[in-house]
């Protein structure tokens, strides 16, 4: 059933809030593709998307590449109808995570940005568009900030050289000024490849905390034990060192893994730096895996927050995983990397609009808008995607049965005896 004049107070109310982004014509197509995205599709794109709607094709491609309308105010409406609510906005023991998403186009040849590169769900090369993501993640609740498409060297005339051309640590860096400070958030959480020098030393300036892991291949300037000077040491000595010398040192660390459960792992902390980075840093060694999926056998956690404790470093870090959370939440209900669009400018609208649709569901389930509506209470994003659809086709046949002219414009009946027989 597709959707057809379909009017559900719950989501007009939501929707209406970007009533000044658009124009009329424009409005009514914003409100077709959210519905759209609350559809079940084996594969998403423009096309199908037009025919869940009922909606003409041409108009639905002229929305989202020649149409006049502003990602940058869609974003500012939508942050600013979670910060306003209780219920949604960002708790006070949260953080900003910084990561960046991958979505696989291996047959795409004319997709802008669309290159062979690291793709993070496949942890692999992949030909891929890549976005550097902004989200917030606390115990109690998490929502996706920003996402911003990079694009390779390889897309611009002289490649690194190019002035308009920006590195992930760059994007990560503009998205920490951004937010970092507009949503008073006192900490950031990022993965091991964002751990550098300039993002570590720049984040340590604006005053702000971090939690983050380092590569194996990263040196830590400390004292030796043994050579009883300072020097470079690399994690697997470091490792090796502590076992034989600050063993009698070690202590127990009970912390909730990210699926919930509790768990227990010997650690050793101490005060050193990273090597060409003159940053303070407190560094958290954990002895074992994560869980039975994890490749290593330890991990070395770092912060800027000289007194914060072992348990208190992992269970921050461990927080970055609501990013993680959030992009499976976008990919597996709203169809983020199903698009079919090749200019970055449309991908960039398609992702805004997937984020949009995102919202609305958070919004729906942190204000259990549903309770009183449905008979079975939806508790995750599937289900209440579902609900919505639900809803949604609910209202288009109530539509259609009211309304002779729609429903002959769509199911094209010419026999005046069977639609005697069926209204019978």
């Amino acid at each position: 059933m597709s959707i057809f004049s379909a009017n559900i107070p719950l989501l007009n109310t939501f929707l209406k809030n970007f009533a000044s982004c658009f124009s009329t014509k424009q409005m009514a197509m914003f409100t077709l593709v959210i519905y759209a995205l609350f559809k079940d599709y084996k594969r998403n794109s423009l096309e199908v998307m037009a025919k869940a709607t009922h909606t003409d094709y041409q108009k639905l491609q002229y929305f989202f590449s020649d149409s006049k309308w502003d990602t940058q105010a869609l974003k500012r409406i939508r942050l600013e109808i979670i910060q306003k609510q209780r219920t949604t906005a960002p708790a006070k023991d949260g953080l900003l995570a910084i990561d960046d998403t991958g979505c696989p186009k291996p047959f795409a040849k004319k997709t802008e940005g669309a290159k062979l590169q690291y793709c993070g769900p496949l942890k692999r090369k992949e030909v891929c568009n890549v976005g550097v993501s902004a989200a917030f993640v606390s115990d109690s609740k998490h929502f996706p900030i920003d996402i911003i498409p990079y694009l390779p060297a390889r897309e611009f005339p002289r490649g690194k050289n190019n002035s308009q051309f920006k590195d992930k640590i760059q994007i990560a860096l503009e998205l920490f000024d951004l937010y970092a400070e507009s949503f008073a958030l006192s900490g950031i959480v990022f993965d091991s490849w964002y751990a550098t020098t300039r993002f570590l030393t720049h984040i340590h300036k604006k005053g702000k905390i971090f939690y983050s892991e380092i590569k194996s291949n990263r040196n830590i300037f400390m004292r030796h034990p043994v050579k009883k000077n300072q020097c470079l040491v690399k994690p697997d000595e470091l490792v090796t060192l502590i076992k034989k010398h600050f063993w009698d040192k070690i202590k127990f660390v009970k912390f909730k893994t990210t699926d919930g459960s509790e768990v227990s792992h010997k650690t050793y902390s101490f005060e050193a730096k990273l090597n060409d980075c003159d940053v303070p840093i407190k560094f958290v060694i954990i002895f074992g895996k994560w869980n039975k999926d994890d490749d290593y056998t330890y991990h070395i956690l770092v912060t800027n927050n000289l007194r914060a404790s072992a348990k208190m470093v992992i269970t921050n870090y461990l927080l970055r995983w609501g990013i993680e959370h959030g992009f499976k939440e976008l990919k597996d209900t709203f169809y983020f990397d199903h698009y079919q669009v090749r200019h970055i400018n449309k991908i960039d609208r398609y992702w805004n609009l997937c984020l949009v649709a995102w919202t609305l569901t958070y919004w729906i389930k942190q204000n259990a808008y549903l309770t009183k509506i449905l008979e079975t209470k939806p508790t995750t994003f599937n289900e209440i995607k579902q609900a919505v659809n639900s809803m949604l086709e609910f209202a288009s046949t109530n539509a259609l049965s009211k309304n002779e002219n729609l429903a002959h414009s769509y199911f094209k009946i010419k026999s005046k005896r069977l639609k005697k027989k069926c209204a019978a």
